[in-house]
């Protein structure tokens, strides 16, 4: 088991079995994404254009920015940018945002079938992904349910994962909550964080850590 998966559900993990836990969590991502494409092709055309806890992002825009980040490299994508910030004399931020736009504007069943795609590529055993390529699909899952009311299955280990490797690396004010009280998912078994419990439901809790909204109440 890698130090990821051995660290997250503390003293409450549940009993299962571990011994093909590895650091590849191309599997879990490939089950969210096909989850995901799922819940799409039922959404409404108006339901594509609800926005989300985002500022600005609406459903389409959360789901143009996941195929933006799941296709390709990391190095791929700042190549990417970089050549569209030279283009548009514009900052690396900006040129990445309007890279996520312009993927954002296909059509709904295009969106669809790009995300179903990747999630047969990860499932496909052919490549690894690393926690931080799970992440935006673990955040987008949660996103989508949160706006749509749809739901999405997420293994507690890819989102207790997610949320742990956040905790390490979240602006300052995040991590500061997260040093000052432990961040308890009541419906996924694992915790975050030190100090007094505070308990939430695990999609609240990543939602936090990545910027959509306030910590749980408890």
């Amino acid at each position: 088991m890698d130090d990821m998966a051995r660290d997250l559900p503390l003293s409450q993990r549940p009993k299962r079995d571990e011994s093909t836990v590895t650091a590849n969590w191309a599997a879990h991502r490939g089950a969210i994404l096909l989850e995901i494409a799922g819940m799409l092709e039922e959404l409404s055309a108006a339901e594509w254009e609800l926005p989300t806890l985002r500022a600005g992002f609406t459903v389409r825009h959360v789901v143009g920015e996941l195929v933006w980040l799941a296709r390709g490299s990391a190095r791929q994508r700042a190549v990417a940018a970089g050549r569209r910030a030279l283009a548009d004399r514009t900052g690396f931020a900006a040129a990445s945002r309007a890279l996520v736009l312009e993927q954002s504007q296909m059509e709904p069943a295009e969106l669809v079938r790009a995300v179903r795609g990747l999630a047969v590529d990860d499932l496909s055993g052919h490549g690894a992904r690393s926690v931080a390529a799970l992440a935006p699909a673990v955040v987008a899952a949660f996103d989508l349910t949160a706006a749509t009311g749809s739901m999405i299955a997420i293994d507690p280990m890819a989102s207790g994962a997610v949320a742990l490797a956040r905790s390490l690396s979240a602006p300052v004010a995040i991590r500061a909550v997260v040093t000052a009280r432990t961040l308890v998912a009541t419906d996924a078994e694992w915790r975050v964080g030190r100090g007094p419990e505070l308990p939430g439901t695990a999609a609240g809790i990543v939602l936090f850590l990545f910027g959509r909204g306030a910590p749980p109440k408890g």
